[in-house]
């Protein structure tokens, strides 16, 4: 285990994009590896991340914390509050990102990121908080439910080209 004396979680500015996009990446990758059917990241996607984590940056009602030791960034968390008058609760705080690269998992610091964003959170008087993870993300479901998160809802998905077979085989039976 490594110690965590000069753990400092901060704000993300703009000087840490560099990073960020690293960190962002390794965070796609460490999907893709946990279930071979989510949605792969292309080129031109590797290439937008800088674009969209500048865009992160300064949404007002968006905030990304980063966590640093050593001189560099060793994870990263973004949420995002939303306002709506037609469903309840009507302010919710979307969690996107929670990544701490592999070497550093398992030290408290993914729940920092966490209590770092529920400030944020609060602060926008922020009802109920929601977040996505992957299916086969064993370390994302062990977090997630030990702070008490439950499923709600279920995104399923299928190749257009086997759904098609598939009911073509339906209509043939």
């Amino acid at each position: 285990m490594r110690p965590m004396g000069n753990l400092l979680i901060r704000k993300a500015e703009k000087s840490d994009l560099d990073e960020l996009v690293k960190l962002r990446l390794s965070f796609q990758h460490h999907m893709e590896a946990s279930n071979p059917r989510v949605w792969r990241i292309t080129e031109d996607g590797q290439n937008h991340l800088r674009k969209d984590t500048e865009q992160m940056l300064m949404k007002e009602d968006g905030k990304m914390i980063v966590a640093a030791m050593d001189g560099g960034l060793v994870g990263l968390a973004y949420g995002e509050v939303s306002h709506r008058t037609t469903y309840v609760p009507n302010t919710i705080g979307q969690i996107s990102i929670i990544y701490v690269r592999k070497e550093f998992r398992r030290l408290g610091i993914g729940k920092r990121l966490v209590e770092e964003l529920c400030q944020f959170f609060d602060s926008k008087n922020v009802e109920e908080v929601t977040l996505n993870y992957i299916v086969g993300n064993k370390e994302a479901k062990g977090f997630w439910g030990a702070l008490g998160f439950e499923p709600v809802r279920m995104t399923v998905g299928l190749r257009f080209e086997e759904l098609a077979n598939r009911l073509k085989q339906a209509s043939n039976a």
